[in-house]
């Protein structure tokens, strides 16, 4: 009897054992691809070859290259206008955004906290009012809010007295692009209009 269980045991050990043995000795040479596939490297590599300038593995006829020249270059917003509204305590910017990619990007959401660059004070939040939808290679305006505190209010009339505009750091910056949320620790630098 004991001697029927042993054996249905090692029966069961090497139904288990004997197929990952198998799939070892098969990728013996790559462990990797055991458990990341070839095809999903190659989807991860494609995808990453976007946010990438000047990739040399990123050969022509590829699909997310619309010059099929090897890279994918993002530029920054080009600034175009802003308006001022001090009774709301409001600055509306418009800049201008050119989609590089060969398929339709849409900007749901931008975020960011305003800093003074020169004393540090929090000034304030700036927020894209609504989403953006940017078809291929084509450029569209997106426009920024930038609400001030009471902190900022008097900031500027204690320290930016007579000033028309002031140099501050946008931080903490938020972007949901495409259903991809990305958080930066990056600093964009930006003079405000103060009139």
């Amino acid at each position: 009897m004991q001697l029927l269980g042993i054996l249905l045991i090692l029966i069961n050990v090497g139904a288990i054992a004997g197929p990952l043995a198998g799939v070892v000795i098969v990728y013996r040479d790559n462990l990797g691809e055991m458990v990341v596939p070839p095809e999903v490297e190659e989807i991860v590599d494609d995808t990453m070859t976007v946010f990438t300038s000047g990739n040399p593995s990123s050969g022509p006829d590829d699909p997310l290259d619309p010059d099929d020249s090897g890279s994918v270059t993002f530029e920054l917003p080009q600034y175009v206008s802003s308006s001022f509204d001090p009774v709301a305590r409001m600055i509306t910017a418009t800049f201008n955004f050119t989609n590089p990619l060969n398929f339709t990007m849409t900007i749901n959401a931008v975020s960011a906290d305003v800093k003074c660059h020169a004393h540090g004070v929090l000034l304030g939040n700036a927020a894209i009012t609504n989403a953006v939808e940017i078809p291929p290679t084509e450029t569209r305006d997106i426009t920024v809010t930038f609400v001030w505190t009471e902190t900022a209010q008097q900031h500027f009339l204690e320290e930016h007295v007579g000033q028309t505009s002031i140099n501050a750091d946008l931080v903490n910056i938020t972007v949901n692009l495409s259903g991809i949320s990305i958080e930066t620790p990056e600093t964009y630098n930006v003079d405000i209009p103060l009139c």
